[in-house]
């Protein structure tokens, strides 16, 4: 495990505060990305009881459903609060890292799971870092699913935008 992520301050600042544990839950557009990404998730995934790293698995939301489904899950987070949301989920262990710097041994996990991290990762070093260290961790013929969001992808402010008459 890591001590200290080398995250920057501002997101372990915003996770701190915020509450991650509901965005998936309480908005239209939450429950919306939930859902399609369990539906996604379920069409590739193996079988049950399979190893999963959840990496940048915040409070553990995907890893609850996971756990449920019979899958072993372990959540690596950079934000103390969400390492510790995680780990009280049944079924579910977690440790404080950071998706750059993974302490899981080599082809240790049938699936990593990144559907976090590349979002907060600006430098392409980083991202690289992230996925390089994925698939150190994954078996061979195991399963990365990443998301991250396109350049091209609107600033989320303008999905907010209200229109007046």
């Amino acid at each position: 495990m890591t001590s200290n992520p080398a995250v920057r301050p501002e997101i372990i600042d915003f996770y701190t505060r915020s509450d991650e544990a509901a965005r998936l839950h309480t908005t239209a557009t939450g429950t919306l990305e939930l859902a399609r990404t369990r539906e996604l998730l379920r069409r590739h995934l193996p079988p049950a009881p399979a190893r999963v790293l959840d990496v940048g698995g915040g409070p553990g939301t995907h890893a609850r459903w996971l756990a449920g489904d019979g899958y072993t899950v372990h959540v690596v987070d950079p934000v103390p609060k969400h390492v510790s949301q995680a780990a009280a989920l049944e079924g579910v262990t977690a440790e404080l890292g950071d998706a750059r710097h993974l302490t899981a041994a080599a082809d240790t996990y049938d699936v990593v799971l990144l559907l976090g991290p590349l979002y907060h990762l600006h430098d392409k070093a980083d991202r690289l870092s992230a996925l390089t260290e994925a698939a150190r961790v994954v078996r061979p013929g195991g399963l990365i699913a990443a998301a991250a969001i396109s350049r091209y992808s609107p600033p989320p402010r303008l999905h907010r935008h209200h229109w007046h008459h």
